[in-house]
């Protein structure tokens, strides 16, 4: 009777493998079919899955937010970590940094005299200055294939598609995407993405490649340019599209096989700004009135809205300090930072 009983309990014990198999083969299956609907180009299923981005925006950016802290908690940590390891090397250096700065500050202002005179003597017209919107990174796709991230920046907010991303560091991307309320980032080192950009002081034409790794290819680079590791890479404004002048990275590698590594970490972006400049290319591949199709969901779909001209800079706004450093082609290589 004793021997029997462990085959009667495992024989009325209840089995949880059966269900679980189940629920696995439904998930598989629903992946399976979420992975075909993503393939197609419909427009049903593009509003759709628009749609849902879109109105996912407010929960991704309340989800951020631990993240976020936690990230800015694990840097203070770092920060605080270093200097009190290395305080009297930290204080040395800073001071040191704080006397050359002072020099520097000196000739800038020296140069913006001469500049204005100048300008003043050949009636050079003014560059206008660029309007902008700051907002903070609420989700990223990193992928063997994307690298894109979503901004709580929209139409609602004068955002069109085309417009240039940066950061307080450098360039980081370019819109590509835009809904009421949130925009999709096509980062710099997407496979699909491809900025004209000037090399070195001799402001060398080539294009920065993204391939999805750290590293950007620097590719169609002029024949018989001088490029050198250690040269900084910025916009060169030729597609009309993005605005001269915005610092991409440095150049590295050896000569052959020359890469760009951006000045933007790409892989931990918090706040971005959006910069507004409406270039007549821009104009024409995202009209600012068009019809309404999508109902102000994600899309590359532009809403309704007036034309207006966002070259203007009111005079209390201030410039974003990526925007203003317009490396010259000519003379020395501009300071590094």
């Amino acid at each position: 009777m004793s021997k029997r009983s462990p085959s009667l309990f495992q024989r009325h014990r209840p089995s949880w493998s059966a269900p679980v198999e189940l629920l696995s083969f439904g998930l598989y299956f629903l992946c399976a079919v979420l992975l075909v609907l993503s393939r197609i180009g419909h427009g049903v299923l593009e509003d759709a899955r628009d749609q849902l981005v879109d109105l996912s925006a407010p929960l991704l950016e309340l989800a951020s937010v631990p993240a976020v802290e936690a990230r800015r908690a694990v840097d203070r940590v770092r920060l605080h970590v270093s200097v009190h390891k290395n305080a009297v090397e930290e204080i040395d250096r800073l001071t040191k940094e704080n006397e050359e700065l002072k020099q520097w500050r000196w000739r800038t202002q020296l140069l913006e005299r001469k500049v204005a005179h100048l300008r003043k003597l050949l009636h050079a017209a003014e560059e206008p200055a660029l309007v902008y919107a700051t907002g903070q990174v609420i989700a990223d796709a990193r992928g063997p294939f994307v690298r894109s991230a979503l901004v709580n920046l929209g139409r609602n907010d004068g955002l069109r598609i085309g417009y240039a991303v940066i950061n307080g560091d450098g360039l980081v991307g370019r819109t590509v995407e835009a809904g009421d309320s949130v925009a999709r980032v096509l980062l710099l080192n997407d496979l699909n993405s491809r900025i004209p950009v000037q090399v070195g002081p001799r402001g060398a034409r080539g294009l920065a490649l993204g391939d999805n790794s750290a590293e950007l290819q620097l590719g169609f680079v002029q024949e018989g340019a001088e490029v050198s590791a250690g040269d900084e890479v910025y916009t060169s404004g030729s597609d009309g599209v993005l605005p001269r002048g915005l610092r991409v990275g440095v150049v590295v590698g050896e000569p052959g096989a020359f890469k760009i590594r951006p000045f933007a970490e790409l892989n931990s972006l918090d706040a971005v700004s959006v910069l507004f400049f409406d270039a007549p290319a821009l104009k024409r591949t995202d009209p600012s009135v068009v019809a309404e199709r999508r109902g102000g969901a994600l899309s590359a779909t532009p809403r309704l809205e007036p034309e207006e001209d966002r070259t203007a800079l009111a005079p209390q706004d201030p410039l974003p300090p990526v925007a203003a450093m317009s490396p010259p082609v000519t003379g020395q290589a501009p300071a590094e930072r």
